[in-house]
């Protein structure tokens, strides 16, 4: 049947109120952040501290759920894979986008083809550490003579995660080799090298600043270019005698890239307001993190550039899917 052009008008009109209407009334429900690695982690100590503020701004509940598996591929694929409705993101890190790729070549995920970047989340070193009754060395040097005589192993959060990068970077650049023990997550690594499971671990710092304050674990060199001022004692590994370190691992907050404009707009709007806000900043600077602040218009060629990064340290140490 042949629409008069009255009918004509009036139905678009129905339609654009529909979905201004559908845009307007987001969000509508709880929103959900996947977070794709184990609970107790920096990716997950940074997505709760958004989560609080963040429901405030969007007057919804917002939840952290815990999809660890394949080096993070298993809860971006899920979000990927998610309505793209503005209530299901996921929190992870840049690296782990940029070369799960590489990883797992026939995986169907492309981080950049299918999630765009809410915003960039925050930023932290990765900070070199043993457990003194498991292996008594004092500094990379000596850990590394070790490691040339006998065999030792290092906790990794997955293939292709900070620590396996780290160790491997470590290994090239003082010609030894160690197996890797993989974990789901900072936290249970870092447990088992307590335990004396695992002899070294390129932990997150916001996990193990305590522990090495503590005296439970003791702490190398840092994984930045200069000091942290949360462990101002602890050497960067170019003081300890090796360069090419000074590598912070920034975190962002992804959505399905077919997120409507107008929702993808509002999510970034309240989400900048908490990013910025001072306490954010002072919650992650007291667990040796900072704030990762990248204005809205250069995000996409920001994560383009990261992305491009994390690919020459890639070819740099020779990753593959196996190794």
């Amino acid at each position: 049947m042949k629409l008069t052009r009255r009918e004509a008008i009036v139905g678009a009109s129905s339609l654009f109120a529909t979905r201004a209407f559908g845009a307007d009334a987001w969000p509508s429900r709880l929103i959900k952040i996947v977070v794709p690695f184990a609970a107790g982690g920096p990716t997950d100590f940074v997505a709760r501290l958004l989560a609080g503020p963040l429901a405030a701004e969007l007057g919804q509940q917002v939840i952290i759920e815990n999809r660890p598996g394949a080096s993070g591929n298993v809860g971006a694929q899920a979000v990927a894979d998610a309505e793209p409705d503005g209530y299901t993101l996921v929190h992870t890190t840049i690296a782990t986008q940029a070369l799960n790729p590489i990883l797992f070549p026939n995986s169907k995920l492309r981080p950049l083809n299918d999630l765009v970047a809410v915003g960039t989340t925050a930023a932290l070193p990765n900070v070199l550490v043993t457990q003194p009754s498991n292996i008594d060395v004092s500094s990379v040097r000596q850990l590394v003579e070790l490691g040339k005589k006998k065999s030792l192993n290092y906790g990794t959060f997955g293939h292709g995660t900070s620590p396996h990068l780290l160790s491997l970077l470590l290994q090239k650049k003082a010609n030894f080799q160690a197996v890797a023990v993989a974990y789901r997550g900072s936290a249970p690594a870092l447990t088992d090298l307590i335990s004396g499971q695992v002899d070294y671990l390129f932990d997150n710092i916001t996990t193990s600043a305590q522990q090495i304050k503590a005296g439970t674990v003791r702490g190398l060199a840092i994984t930045s270019a200069t000091r942290s001022s949360t462990l101002p004692d602890l050497p960067t590994m170019k003081e300890a005698g090796f360069d090419g370190f000074d590598l912070n691992f920034g975190f962002s907050l992804m959505a399905p890239v077919r997120t409507p404009a107008a929702i993808l707009s509002k999510l970034r709007s309240a989400f900048d307001t908490v990013a910025n806000a001072p306490s954010y900043a002072n919650e992650l600077r007291a667990r040796g993190a900072e704030p990762l602040i990248v204005a809205q218009g250069n995000l996409k060629g920001f994560m383009e550039r990261e992305t491009e990064r994390w690919v020459e340290v890639a070819q740099q140490i020779n990753l593959t899917p196996s190794n």
